[in-house]
């Protein structure tokens, strides 16, 4: 039988989640022969390899494995995913996400249900369970408005094309799947949200150690918003990156102006969750995290504009 969908899931360090996730992608009630899994290993250096050859092995779809021997970022990934794929549809997930058995079904019935002319996207929920990751129940904090999101996203693979694919100067990550999103609605492509195909999140608990990364990760995310707002000079982008005067209000409020921060955030953490406040938790761990980001914002903005290189933006 023909493929007829591809799984594009690009990956870096992060070899047990991405086991968990391909488990998942095998086990979908899809026909096996009807799609493949590219995995695209952005130059991982743990055991990610033996994690994607295990898979391959037991699998009964096909799972097809590159490896970048260099980071070359999570845009580029993705791109080498989509131009290798055999699918005409290409569904996103990313690799610390798991997808129920029947998500790729629903994805692709909602392709043929609507047309060609479709982007599909479905409900992204944050789960902190490796191993009963479905049993976790959605909130409004899970809630996205973005029109095109690779977290839970499936489009026609000529549409990609025709849209210029990731733009890979977003690297190592960040921004890029709202960017591409802008081009691809351009092409008049129409959303349409798909509740029954959600998606888990998988976020390990908050502790001293899983928090560096998360720091790191928003570092990253904050010198690809510089190049996000100026290639989209529009309100809208920077609406999506958090980047006005309201959202640093609202940040500021979110860590009880202060009261949260970088040396207290785990043991808050912990405390809401002890009050039976999850959601509570949710909240003040981004506050902290979205300080970090417009921290390292404007020292990436500061940098570009005394090199020249960037416009003058109003402050944030």
């Amino acid at each position: 039988m023909t493929i007829e969908l591809s799984v594009v899931t690009p990956t870096r360090d992060r070899a047990s989640v991405l086991a968990r996730c391909l488990d998942a992608l095998a086990a979908q009630s899809l026909e096996p022969s009807r799609y493949e899994i590219l995995v695209v290993d952005d130059g991982s250096t743990d055991h990610t390899p033996a994690v994607v050859e295990g898979a391959q092995r037991t699998a009964a779809c096909d799972i097809r494995g590159f490896r970048l021997d260099q980071r070359a970022g999570i845009p580029a990934a993705r791109n080498l995913a989509v131009r290798e794929a055999r699918g005409n549809l290409i569904v996103f997930v990313d690799s610390d996400e798991f997808a129920p058995p029947s998500f790729l079904a629903t994805h692709l019935s909602c392709h043929r249900q609507r047309g060609p002319n479709v982007i599909c996207r479905g409900p992204v929920i944050v789960t902190h369970s490796l191993f009963q990751p479905f049993d976790t129940r959605g909130g409004i904090l899970d809630l996205s408005t973005a029109y095109f999101d690779t977290d839970n996203a499936s489009v026609r693979r000529d549409h990609l094309f025709r849209a210029g694919l990731f733009d890979e100067a977003f690297y190592p990550y960040g921004w890029e799947g709202l960017d591409l999103g802008f081009r691809l609605r351009a092409l008049r492509l129409r959303r349409v949200w798909l509740r029954d195909a959600a998606i888990y999140h998988y976020r390990p608990e908050v502790s001293p150690d899983v928090l560096p990364g998360l720091f790191a990760k928003e570092e990253e995310r904050a010198l690809t918003a510089l190049r996000f707002i100026t290639k989209n000079p529009t309100l809208e982008a920077r609406l999506a990156t958090c980047l006005t005067p309201i959202h640093r209000w609202a940040n500021a409020l979110q860590r009880g102006f202060g009261a949260v921060h970088a040396g207290n955030t785990v043991a808050w953490v912990d405390r809401a969750r002890h009050w039976g406040l999850p959601g509570l938790a949710r909240i003040l761990l981004a506050g902290v995290l979205r300080s970090h980001y417009y921290d390292h914002f404007r020292e990436w903005e500061a940098v570009a504009r005394s090199n020249g290189n960037q416009r003058d933006h109003p402050d944030l």
